[in-house]
C-alpha cells in the first residue's frame, strides 16, 4: 500500500509542476512556442480584426510570430516592425516563412539575441504589419499597412514572457 501511495504522491508531483509544449505550425515547420496573445487592432475598418503573436523556438533563433483571421487570399508579408516602449524599434526581416490556413494568415519572424535581449527589457507598444493579396483579382479591401498595440483588458507583459520562454 505504501507503494501505491508514494506512486500515487510521485506522479502529481510531476503532473502538477510538468510544462506541456506547445507548438506552432507554418508550411513544414514547427516550432516550440508561448501561448497565442492578442494585440488589438489600431484600425477602424471592421474587417482589420486584432493581430495574434506568440514566440518560438527555431534551432538557432527566436521566432516572432504573427496571424490573424483574413481570406485565403491575402497573406501577412514583407518587413514586420516592434516597437517598444522605450522608443526602441525592432525591424524584422520577411524570410518567406508564411502561410495561409483555413483563413487564416500566418508568418514567422527571426529575432537575434540583441532583439531579444531589447524584448526582455522592455514591453511591446505596437507591431506594424503588411497584408498583401496573393491573387490578381482586383483590389482586396484589407491590403495596406497595419498596426496593432498592446493595450486594454488583452495587455500582456512581453518582457516576463519573453524571459521566461528563452531561459527554458
Amino acid at each position: 500500500m505504501k507503494k501505491y501511495v508514494i506512486l500515487l504522491t510521485i506522479t502529481m508531483f510531476f503532473t502538477i509542476t510538468g510544462k506541456g509544449q506547445s507548438f506552432f505550425f507554418i508550411g513544414e515547420k514547427s516550432y516550440p512556442c508561448t501561448e497565442t496573445f492578442t494585440l488589438e487592432s489600431n484600425s477602424d475598418d471592421s474587417e482589420v480584426t486584432d493581430l495574434k503573436v506568440l514566440f518560438g523556438k527555431s534551432e538557432t533563433s527566436g521566432v516572432f510570430i504573427v496571424s490573424k483571421k483574413t481570406i485565403s487570399s491575402v497573406r501577412i508579408s514583407g518587413k514586420l516592425i516592434i516597437y517598444l516602449d522605450d522608443g526602441t524599434v525592432i525591424s524584422c526581416i520577411d524570410r518567406d516563412i508564411k502561410d495561409n490556413v483555413d483563413d487564416i494568415a500566418s508568418s514567422a519572424y527571426h529575432l537575434t539575441i540583441e532583439e531579444l535581449l531589447k524584448m526582455k527589457k522592455s514591453n511591446i507598444h505596437t507591431v506594424r504589419y503588411t497584408i498583401k493579396g496573393v491573387e490578381c483579382f482586383g483590389p482586396i479591401s484589407a491590403e495596406g499597412n497595419f498596426t496593432a498595440s498592446n493595450k486594454g483588458d488583452s495587455k500582456t507583459d512581453f518582457p516576463t514572457l519573453v524571459t521566461d520562454f528563452f531561459s527554458e
